[in-house]
């Protein structure tokens, strides 16, 4: 039976960590499992579904995570995945804003507190509200999904968004005011935070951290072309161009192939680290990025992380890898010669709003804006002064002035 009995609290439910979300073979990436380590058809065919609409691995790990979080507490509240109404989804979404996840120990800091070098959040204790948000969303597709091949509940449990044209068409007195679309029940508020750059002083800072060749020239290459960590990460040699000074990247999410500048001293540390592989792999069209460790394997994105992860402890920092692709964007963006268009396109941005976010002024640059503002009344009194020709001394002695002159 359910929890919805009022004196029931969804935040004392204990959940346990039952089930898995395991790598397959085969044309889906992933497969989730119950306790017992069988197949959950309901999710396994959700995730077909996913692979035949050309979801990307990496989205259906996602998926399938999120899936398994939502299935782990129906487990606990002892009701079957079909006979779920929307009391479930409420308690669920209580539930994920009292529980605390299990999280590697990232930092000594305290969980939420800002880092006042970079001016950045920790991560708090609990799940993020864009966490709570996308976990309903997934589990609203869920059950459309299944909806639409005859089988779960009668209607999708976690509720729908009223839009604008349901508004509209609603019977309503032309005298009521119009009301703006709110979220949806169960979602939560959202903090919009705006991409920050890091400040010459500390990327010269975090790049002086860097105890190998190798790791000096993947920050080159981030702050200098914009590409995304995976992107990145995913280069062969057959992806340089030495004399034009270019890269080769697959973009994450059109997966078309573009070519983009990348400065000179990212290729001067790129040779100096590859000088010091093997000739085996520096023959043909092999990976760019290699572990320091022997056996050598490809660089991937959480060895890259741990690289970086090393390098804010000594530094008391907490610097993630895609704000060296924000620190790229806003410096590429307050030079007034680079068109718009241009930085859309080294971005890899499919719509041009998504790059206008790099036009909002970061804090440095309002911080610098306040401080010239302060400024610049004592420069005028000075030059007004000047021109003038007249000694302020003088002038408070002939007229009797006390204090400030008058205005």
């Amino acid at each position: 039976m359910g929890i919805d009995v009022p004196s029931s609290d969804p935040a004392r439910l204990v959940v346990v960590r039952a089930g898995a979300v395991d790598a397959a073979d085969g044309l889906v990436p992933w497969v989730l499992v119950d306790a017992a380590g069988d197949q959950v058809v309901v999710a396994s065919e959700f995730l077909r579904a996913m692979v035949a609409n050309d979801f990307r691995a990496s989205s259906i790990r996602s998926y399938a995570l999120a899936l398994l979080r939502w299935l782990r507490f129906l487990w606990a509240v002892d009701v079957r995945w079909d006979r779920v109404t929307a009391n479930e989804v409420r308690d669920f979404v209580l539930w994920m804003r009292a529980a605390e996840p299990a999280r590697p120990a990232m930092s000594r800091a305290r969980p939420g507190s800002t880092n006042l070098k970079t001016g950045k959040r920790y991560l708090d204790r609990r799940f993020a509200p864009a966490t709570i948000n996308h976990n309903l969303a997934v589990v609203s597709a869920f059950y459309a999904f299944h909806l639409s091949m005859g089988a779960g509940p009668l209607v999708n449990p976690v509720p729908e968004r009223v839009h604008a044209s349901q508004e509209v068409s609603a019977r309503r007195s032309p005298l009521q005011p119009r009301r703006h679309n709110r979220r949806a029940a169960y979602r939560q508020r959202v903090t919009k935070v705006g991409p920050r750059a890091m400040p010459d002083r500390l990327f010269d800072e975090l790049f002086e951290a860097m105890t190998s060749h190798r790791d000096r020239a993947i920050l080159a290459f981030y702050v200098s072309c914009g590409a995304r960590p995976s992107e990145l990460l995913g280069l062969t040699r057959g992806c340089l161009d030495y004399g034009g000074q270019l890269i080769r990247v697959t973009r994450k999410g059109s997966q078309a192939v573009q070519w983009i500048p990348a400065s000179p001293d990212a290729f001067v540390w790129l040779a100096l680290y590859q000088s010091d592989l093997p000739a085996e792999l520096v023959d043909g069209d092999t990976p760019v990025w290699w572990t320091l460790r022997r056996p050598l394997r490809r660089l991937d994105y959480d060895a890259m992380r741990a690289v970086l992860r090393r390098a804010n402890e000594k530094l008391q920092t907490n610097w993630s890898l895609h704000d060296l692709r924000h620190t790229f964007a806003i410096r590429m963006a307050s030079d007034p010669k680079v068109p718009l268009v241009s930085l859309q396109v080294l971005l890899g941005h499919v719509h041009l709003a998504s790059t206008q976010r790099y036009l909002v002024p970061h804090l440095e640059q309002v911080i610098a804006h306040a401080r010239e503002h302060y400024r610049r009344p004592r420069e005028a009194e000075a030059r007004d002064a000047a021109v003038l020709g007249y000694d302020s001394a003088d002038m408070a002695e002939l007229f009797g002035w006390r204090g400030e002159a008058p205005r």
